[in-house]
């Protein structure tokens, strides 16, 4: 029980900086959905696992359906935060991939996966500051 303790407040803790990170203008909302989307997808991930061992049946089938959902899941979220300007910008696609990568950690996290977990968590936050310091002027909002 502690270890599924353990994991769903870690996702939420990922998913909560991540959201912060990835939107800095409305951290408040952003943190609060990347946080709810990793604590979900750790569940699923968890809940796919353990499904067998708390029903005491032989595994059968492909316990990786379930959490294979999510991403289908996320494709639909994603691009309702993907919009068009009246300028014809496109906005919105970098919180979409954030949202998308923050499912992901929470599912390495849901598996007990440490490991990848942390150098996603390492290599998004590397990803986000290099791109601050790096970007063009004429790019910045």
């Amino acid at each position: 029980m502690t270890q599924y303790l353990l994991r769903i407040v870690l996702a939420g803790i990922v998913g909560f900086g991540i959201g912060i990170i990835s939107n800095r203008e409305n951290a408040t909302q952003s943190s609060r959905v990347f946080a709810l989307i990793s604590i979900g997808a750790a569940l699923l991930t968890v809940i796919s696992l353990g499904i067998y061992e708390s029903m005491g049946i032989p595994k059968v089938g492909d316990p990786a359906r379930l959490p294979a959902q999510v991403i289908s899941a996320l494709g639909f979220l994603g691009s309702g935060m993907i919009w068009v300007t009246a300028d014809k910008k496109v906005l919105g696609i970098t919180n979409a991939a954030s949202l998308w990568i923050t499912a992901i950690l929470g599912m390495l996290i849901g598996v007990g996966l440490n490991q990848p977990t942390v150098l996603g968590v390492f290599f998004f936050i590397l990803i986000y500051w290099l791109s601050h310091h790096i970007q063009s002027p004429r790019f910045k909002r």
